[in-house]
């Protein structure tokens, strides 16, 4: 991005600072920037550059479990709302996806976990044979079954960063990069944030750091148990068109899509090594053939295509792998957005309800689930 798009140093006093420039944060700042509000974004290396930056893209449906439905179906109005409303193009498109079995354990799942999402309002398609010989003729024949759901769709992380982040600057949002905050404080009915940078004042602070959030939360006396997983993203050369569709696995072990550029992402949630407190993150190679060879198993053209970057990236998740969303309990003013599993999807969602929140309006979906004084009491376990 232009270097004009930052600011250089945190001001002396905002009203509202968010902490971390990923999807949830840049979606909190462009909303609450959009409404008027004095708003300035910390994010402590590059923005973008991390978990946000690292993902698959996937907005899937069909993944998600029936608590966060609702969550989900907001969150993919958001994202298609980024380029219909608000002319920031987040690479964003609704193909419809479909959710494979390959064995016979995997398609009595597949049919098990179906009816549980049919009974929280989802609606989807029962593919086999001829049938799903014909939607998808590119599918492996070891593909037994699958379901079809045209809500399912995918953004680009590598077009949607640079896009918010443009939005936010252009709606008034300030974005100071390489600010790490060191110390978060509470004096005189204001939170005092020191970073790298130098310190400011604000009278409302979010919290969307990602796997970073808990050790800010702890800074405010709030021990929030989050997690770190390390995930891995594949990314081909361009190719001519062979997915018209979203591909994810009942196995949770596979996410497929094309992006308009002729790349194809594959993800799928397979873990790469490293230790977050060591600010270490590699891909492993044994999985990454594992994922690979799903990728193939599913679709087998795909082993014509050249293998141009592998990655990995950070996910910070709740052990109720719920989102994290709220006031920070025991605080004023104070408030977090984090640890949701898939939670590059729930990013826009968030940011708007967070936006919500903070304006004093009624909720899109309720949210009283997502409290993060749950996690305090047990109540994950």
């Amino acid at each position: 991005m232009a270097g004009s798009v930052f600011v250089e140093t945190p001001p002396r006093d905002a009203e509202i600072v968010v902490v971390g420039g990923g999807v949830a944060g840049m979606s909190t700042a462009l909303f609450l920037a959009r409404a008027g509000r004095d708003v300035v974004l910390l994010e402590r290396g590059v923005p973008w550059g991390v978990a946000s930056g690292a993902n698959a893209g996937t907005l899937s449906l069909q993944v998600k479990r029936a608590e966060v439905l609702d969550l989900c179906k907001l969150s993919l109005d958001v994202w298609r709302r980024f380029g219909a409303e608000m002319d920031v193009d987040v690479g964003f498109g609704q193909p419809g996806g479909l959710r494979v079995a390959t064995t016979d354990a995997e398609v009595a799942h597949l049919r098990e976990y179906s009816d549980e999402q049919r009974g929280g309002g989802l609606e989807f398609e029962w593919l086999e044979g001829n049938q799903l010989r014909d939607m998808a003729p590119w599918l492996s024949t070891g593909v037994r079954a699958a379901t079809f759901c045209s809500g399912d769709a995918y953004a680009s992380p590598l077009l949607a960063g640079g896009s918010l982040i443009a939005a936010v600057a252009k709606a008034g949002g300030r974005i100071v990069g390489h600010a790490e905050v060191t110390g978060l404080s509470r004096e005189n009915g204001a939170y005092r944030i020191e970073t790298t940078k130098g310190a400011t004042r604000a009278k409302i602070l979010i919290i969307t750091a990602g796997p970073w959030s808990g050790g800010l939360a702890r800074m405010l006396g709030v021990a929030l148990p989050i997690y770190v997983d390390v995930n891995m993203l594949s990314i081909t050369e361009s190719a001519p068109k062979l997915l018209d569709r979203v591909i994810t696995h009942i196995g949770g072990i596979l996410s497929l899509k094309q992006l308009p550029n002729g790349t194809i992402l594959i993800g799928g949630g397979w873990q790469g090594r490293g230790r977050f407190a060591g600010m270490e993150k590699f891909a492993d190679h044994v999985r990454l053939g594992q994922n690979l060879t799903t990728a193939v198993s599913v679709v087998p053209d795909l082993a014509k295509l050249r293998l141009v970057r592998t990655w990995a990236g950070y996910e910070a998740v709740a052990p109720d792998a719920l989102p994290a969303f709220g006031r920070l309990p025991g605080t004023d003013d104070a408030y977090i957005a984090a640890a949701a599993r898939g939670g590059f999807t729930f990013g826009p969602a968030q940011g708007l309800l967070m936006s919500e929140m903070i304006l004093g309006q009624p909720p899109s979906t309720p949210i009283g689930r997502f409290d993060p004084a749950r996690l305090l009491t047990g109540a994950h376990a």
